[in-house]
C-alpha cells in the first residue's frame, strides 16, 4: 500500500519509522525550511531531515498520487483538493477521544483538566476541523508526573506500534455525541499571578504547558519562568526557575 505522510515535528519520527517498515512510504510533506535559533540558521523540519536520511522524497507540495495519506502534527490546513486525492482517503492522528477536544491542543487540554487517561483517535479527514468519521480509537494511562512533552512522546510511540495492525479498509463510525473544543495556545496562556503560584491546580497547568508555552509569572517586576516544580502536601513547590535574560537557578 503506497502511503504519504503530512507532518513536521520530531514527535512524528516513530510514526515515520512504522510507515517505512510496514508500508510503502513514498513521500513526506512538511513545512517549509525556516530560520531557527539566535543565529537564525535556515533549518529543515525534523521530518524532512529524516526523509532525506532515509532516501524518501520530501517537500512542501509534491505529487500525492497514492493509496493512503496519514497526517500528524503537520501544523497547516490541507486543502480539500489535496486530501481527497488518495484512493482510501487521508487519515488524521488526533490525541483525544473525538468528538471530545476537537482543535489544536488536545494533549494540553487533557492534562489541564486533570484526566488520568488519554486517547488516540484516527479519523478520516473532511473539510471541517476534526469532524470526520472515526476509524480507530484507544485509551492509554497518564502518569501523575506526565507533561505535554512526555505524553506527546509516548502517544506517538503507541500509535506507531498500532499503525501496522489498523485496517484502513475497515468501517468508519460517524462522530455523534456533542463535541468539546480546545484552542490554539499562546505564550500568555502560561501566565499565573505570583501570589497564586502555589495553588495545587496550577500543577496541572505546569504539566499541560511544559515545554511550550511554559508557565511563567512576574516577581518584583521581572518575568520568571517555572522550569521544574512538584506537589508536596497538596501545595505546588517551585524547584527550578529562570528570570528573563538570566540562567536557570534553584528557587529559594
Amino acid at each position: 500500500m503506497t502511503v504519504i505522510f503530512f507532518g513536521s515535528s520530531d514527535y512524528c519520527l516513530p510514526v515515520l519509522e512504522a510507515l517505512k517498515n510496514y508500508f510503502d512510504l513514498e513521500l513526506v510533506v512538511t513545512r517549509e525550511d525556516k530560520p531557527v535559533g539566535r543565529k537564525q540558521i535556515v533549518t529543515a523540519s525534523p521530518t524532512k531531515t529524516w526523509a532525506i536520511k532515509n532516501n524518501i522524497r520530501a517537500g512542501e507540495e509534491l505529487d500525492i498520487d497514492c493509496d493512503l495519506a496519514i497526517v500528524a502534527d503537520y501544523g497547516k490546513i490541507i486543502p480539500e483538493e489535496i486530501f481527497t486525492r488518495p484512493r482510501l482517503g487521508t487519515f488524521n492522528i488526533h490525541f483525544s477521544r473525538l468528538p471530545d477536544l476537537r482543535g489544536a491542543s488536545p494533549v494540553q487540554a487533557t492534562l489541564l483538566r486533570g484526566d488520568t487517561t488519554a486517547w488516540i483517535t484516527i479519523f478520516k479527514l473532511e473539510k471541517t476541523l476534526d469532524t470526520g468519521p472515526i476509524l480507530w480509537q484507544k485509551e492509554y494511562p497518564i502518569a501523575p508526573d506526565d507533561t505535554a512533552g512526555t505524553l506527546y512522546t509516548r502517544l506517538f510511540q503507541e500509535v506507531a506500534r498500532e499503525l501496522p495492525k489498523i485496517d484502513f479498509f475497515g468501517p468508519l463510525t460517524p462522530q455523534s455525541s456533542p463535541p468539546t473544543y480546545c484552542k490554539t495556545l499562546t505564550r500568555n496562556d502560561g501566565f499565573i499571578k505570583y501570589e497564586d503560584l502555589t495553588n495545587q491546580q496550577n500543577y496541572n497547568k505546569y504539566r499541560a504547558y511544559f515545554p511550550w508555552p511554559g508557565v511563567w509569572s512576574i516577581k518584583n517586576g521581572k518575568r520568571m519562568k517555572i522550569l521544574k516544580c512538584h506537589l508536596e502536601d497538596n501545595k505546588l513547590i517551585l524547584d527550578l526557575i529562570q528570570f528573563e535574560g538570566k540562567k536557570p537557578t534553584l528557587y529559594h
